[in-house]
């Protein structure tokens, strides 16, 4: 509450019904009383009551329409005098009292409360009360009393005054208010109506004045010159209405006061405080600030922050409940959310929701279908979410559920208001996405059901996510449907560079919900992959003194028991020929994939061999390294590159990234084509493939030959990986001093190690211990080594080992 000793009695008055005024009061009252203000709103539009309660229905008695309000005020009144005769003071004070008004149940700051006074109960005498009624008999005296009582127990009475004229209407706007805001919309009906009863309300006003506030409602503030000019008409018929402003002040009031239309509010009562996040300088809830602050000279400008879980778990208590047999619902995502489409889905069909995905491709769902976007960035970035959004206003907006918190909503998106499910629990998504469909069926559905999307396994480690991966999106649910039903899973590529490890790693991201622990194992040989299994072992408690084999074994003896984690997925990456890995692989329980180069793998789990990805898939691989290119560039320059793996496009688009010049996709396919020595992509060197790992090499060697000497130095390592603490020492200095003289100390290697993966020759681990390079640049880089520099890196890579090693 503030220092201020008299409250404030404002009226909200419109010409013409449905402007929203009754939505602007019950809206404005809310953030009076959330910054801790004492309010009473009262609803007067007795002819067709109701309206004003049913915005704040959560949060009132569930009969709160069939309590005593207004009129039952009124007549308790106009009876007593009746039967009094010549009433006194104290009469008058008495029955200007309000014990009719409800309290919404809300805790609000400080000395903060709402209350709320209907019209009245809503049963069969109503209208017969209403229609006997006579306005006369709510004498000066009566209303000067309640104009009293209201002003010393309230900071701000909040009045909805019915449309028209009338004896009623003349009360809310003459008799009771300090100031009126007179709601409007654009056509000439309502402005002229809107200004006349401004004008008569400034003559006939009492002497303590009436403040008017002229306020346009339901702008289309795309239709810029509609707007602007009926903006312009409005101000001259309401002359220089506020009263007491500078010709700035006036001017900024009239651009800055107005409430615009958004779609989502047509079909439901729903408060604005609630279902429009803050901060959104076009919402409608920043509109709503705007107008209060113009009702309150300043005082109070903005909603106080409410808890963003907290306001999502009450909006949905503002949504219509649907009939689920009848109200068909169309999911729209992309293969990259499946673990999400899978998860709303259940919920939806276990709440008795006909759930449908959306046909891509085909014309948009119509009738009374609502379609429900799951929206992340991958969304977003794909033809889906163009395609799905609605080509016209039907009327019911698309309902968002966004599932990634760096998803940036665009235009039309940005416009509605997602239902944010990120950073939630399961229990609190699951109620998000029923109230946000309007369910009302019980939280916790009975049986099993998929994974929770959020979930992580309790036991993690696996390389980083590759945020630029694309396509595979069949692959990739193929590996989850055999993983289903087979213990173990082997991706083999048809060739190199098909990007089988970044399969393995998208999907253990993709799919990770499902499963409690997740361990990558580098399997090139067997030393490492025992190595990897014995740090599982560590990470499990388990003994390991006496060797990496036996800890190995202790580890895959735990999991096989199946506690304390039944669920479990091992990821043998690179793994090398079968009797290599003889008693290191899960014998029961669990799930195991392996990324292959071997046959000899597909006759000892289910196969899958990777091809080449689709020519749209390059396309968008390409894009996504340089997004300067546009579509139809990328389109052209992956079908120029032709039947080539993920690894060259990705070399490609690092390349063009790199370079930066000005139509570089275009100097890319010249360089490209005259490399075939006749003109032929088809011949380049004879194997399109390596060309551009060629590029790229060519590139580093002309930009730092240093970081072109530690690339032959990997690719004699490679396929291994070698320790980046091997590579930032003095030894490794040394060896390539000759190349740069300007290298001083270790530290300054780390910008040859960064030329490296900027061009995609080398790739650093998730941890940033290693270095690795792929087995297409180790045959692309040696191929063309010279064998006595060959035979000089291996000997000055063997230098380097052995300083490391201590010999």
């Amino acid at each position: 509450m503030t220092g201020q000793r008299d409250g404030r009695i404002i009226t909200f008055y419109s010409y013409k019904g449905g402007v929203g005024r009754t939505m602007a009061l019950a809206n404005v009252a809310w953030i009076l009383a959330s910054s801790g203000h004492r309010v009473l709103v009262s609803d007067w539009d007795l002819e067709t009551p109701g309206g004003l309660p049913r915005y704040y229905r959560p949060f009132l008695p569930p009969d709160a329409l069939g309590s005593s309000g207004l009129i039952d005020h009124f007549t308790d009144f106009t009876e007593d005098l009746r039967r009094r005769g010549k009433p006194d003071e104290e009469f008058y004070q008495r029955h200007a009292g309000i014990e009719h008004a409800m309290s919404v149940e809300w805790t609000f700051p400080g000395a903060g409360r709402l209350n709320c006074l209907s019209a009245g109960r809503q049963d069969r005498a109503y209208h017969a009360t209403l229609a006997a009624f006579r306005w006369e008999d709510l004498d000066a005296r009566f209303l000067g009393a309640l104009r009293e009582r209201w002003r010393r127990e309230y900071d701000y009475v909040l009045i909805d005054s019915r449309s028209g004229m009338g004896s009623a209407v003349d009360i809310c706007i003459r008799e009771l208010p300090d100031i009126l805001v007179s709601c409007f919309t654009l056509n000439d009906e309502n402005i002229d109506g809107a200004a006349r009863t401004a004008l008569h309300v400034a003559r006939t006003a009492p002497n303590r004045g009436i403040r008017i506030l002229p306020l346009l409602m339901r702008v289309n503030e795309q239709r810029t010159d509609t707007f602007t000019a009926g903006r312009d008409l409005a101000r001259s018929r309401f002359a220089d209405v506020p009263h007491g402003l500078s010709p700035d002040s006036l001017r900024r009031y009239w651009t800055e006061n107005h409430i615009p239309h958004r779609t989502g509010y047509e079909h439901e009562e729903a408060l604005a405080t609630f279902k429009d996040a803050p901060g959104n300088p076009d919402s409608l809830l920043a509109a709503y600030e705007r107008l209060t602050s113009a009702i309150t000279g300043g005082h109070v400008t903005t909603l106080p922050a409410l808890d963003e879980g907290l306001r999502q778990y009450h909006l949905g208590s503002f949504t219509r409940p649907l009939a689920p047999e009848v109200t068909p619902l169309v999911l729209s995502a992309v293969p990259h959310d499946r673990m999400w489409a899978d998860w709303v889905r259940w919920v939806l069909t276990r709440a008795g929701f006909q759930v449908a995905s959306s046909p891509f491709g085909t014309d948009r769902q119509s009738g009374t279908a609502r379609t429900v976007m799951l929206v992340s960035s991958a969304y977003l970035r794909s033809p889906r979410s163009r395609a799905d959004w609605p080509s016209t206003d039907t009327g019911q907006a698309p309902l968002l559920l966004r599932i990634d918190d760096r998803a940036v909503l665009p235009d039309p998106y940005a416009q509605h208001t997602p239902v944010e499910l990120a950073s939630l629990d399961a229990q609190s998504a699951r109620a998000a996405v029923l109230a946000a469909v309007g369910s009302r069926t019980p939280q916790h559905p009975t049986g099993p059901g998929p994974s929770f999307p959020n979930s992580t396994p309790d036991v993690w480690q696996a390389p980083p996510r590759n945020p630029r991966f694309v396509g595979r999106d069949l692959q990739l649910d193929q590996v989850h449907d055999a993983l289903a039903v087979s213990r173990q899973v082997t991706v083999r590529a048809a060739g190199l560079g098909m990007g089988r490890r970044q399969l393995a790693v998208e999907y253990v991201h993709r799919f990770r919900a499902d499963y409690d622990l997740v361990w990558w194992v580098p399997a090139v040989n067997r030393h490492l992959a025992a190595t990897a299994l014995a740090r599982l072992a560590s990470r499990l408690g388990l003994p390991c003194a006496d060797g990496i084999e036996a800890a190995a074994g202790r580890a895959l003896a735990t999991l096989a028991a199946g506690t304390p984690y039944g669920r479990w997925l091992l990821v043998y990456d690179d793994a090398g020929a079968p009797n290599t890995l003889a008693g290191l692989l899960p014998s029961d329980r669990g799930r195991t994939l392996l990324t292959v180069r071997d046959t000899r793998w597909e006759g000892r789990g289910d196969p899958l061999v990777l091809e080449r990805m689709r020519p749209m898939e390059n396309a968008e691989l390409l894009l996504g390294r340089v997004p300067s290119l546009g579509p139809v560039a990328a389109d052209d320059l992956a079908t120029a590159l032709g039947d080539v793996p993920p690894l060259a496009l990705d070399q490609a688009g690092a390349w063009l990234a790199e370079t930066g010049v000005e139509d570089a996709g275009e100097k890319y396919l010249a360089q490209l084509r005259a490399s075939g020595g006749n003109g032929s992509l088809g011949s380049v060197r004879s194997n399109p493939a390596e060309a551009p790992a060629r590029f790229a090499e060519a590139a580093l060697r002309e930009r730092s030959p240093a970081a072109h000497r530690l690339l032959q130095l990997c690719c004699c390592f490679a396929p291994l990986s070698l320790p980046l603490t091997t590579l930032r020492s003095d030894a490794a200095l040394a060896a390539l001093r000759p190349y740069d003289t300007s290298l001083d100390e270790p530290a300054q290697l780390e910008t040859l190690i960064t030329e490296l993966t900027r061009l995609c020759l080398a790739e650093a681990d998730s941890s940033g211990r290693s270095l690795r390079v792929h087995r297409l640049v180790q045959q692309v880089v040696l191929a063309t080594l010279p064998p006595d520099e060959h035979e000089a890196a291996r000997n000055d890579l063997h230098s380097i080992l052995n300083a490391a090693a201590g010999g």
